[in-house]
């Protein structure tokens, strides 16, 4: 007998805005990473940290060019859901976080309301593009499912095998 029941086992099923925010940002960023990453080969400890952003209630386009730096590049990710990437290059860990509390701080205090961030810091051209978008995108849309806003969550990608130090939350 055939059943037409749908498998409900959503531990491997995305939504599909899920899907489709991971192919907008492999169409968007895929060749800028790529030029970084051929930049990090030939010129030594050069690195850049990725940040996936969105808020609520705050148009983020002109409030990040106004706040980005000139070797900063901003992505348009979803224009109606308010996602947008910035590529900060010559940023490392520490650098990466106070820029991201600055920016959380002034999207609070300009009204923004939940607010999703995620940082990458790439010192390595260890791991493939599409293995850090994808780790992005999964830890972004985690935090929105658990509606754990505010913050920032820092990947690293050394560890992503180690469930426990997969990141660094700041609050």
């Amino acid at each position: 007998m055939v059943s037409n029941e749908r498998r409900q086992n959503t531990d491997i099923a995305f939504h599909e805005d899920e899907v489709k925010l991971a192919k907008k940002m492999m169409d968007t960023l895929r060749t800028t990473v790529e030029f970084l990453y051929y930049l990090m080969e030939h010129r030594s400890k050069a690195s850049f940290t990725i940040i996936l952003l969105s808020t609520d209630g705050l148009k983020l386009d002109s409030m990040l060019q106004k706040w980005k730096r000139e070797t900063d590049i901003l992505f348009e990710i979803d224009k109606a859901n308010n996602v947008y990437v910035l590529i900060c290059q010559a940023t490392d860990q520490d650098g990466a976080e106070k820029f991201s509390e600055i920016l959380l701080s002034n999207i609070h205090l300009n009204g923004g309301t939940h607010t999703y961030c995620v940082a990458t810091e790439l010192r390595t051209t260890n791991h493939t593009i599409q293995e850090v978008i994808f780790t992005m995108v999964e830890k972004y849309m985690n935090a929105k499912r658990e509606q754990d806003s505010d913050c920032v969550f820092f990947n690293r990608l050394e560890n992503l095998n180690d469930i426990s130090a997969q990141d660094i939350v700041y609050r």
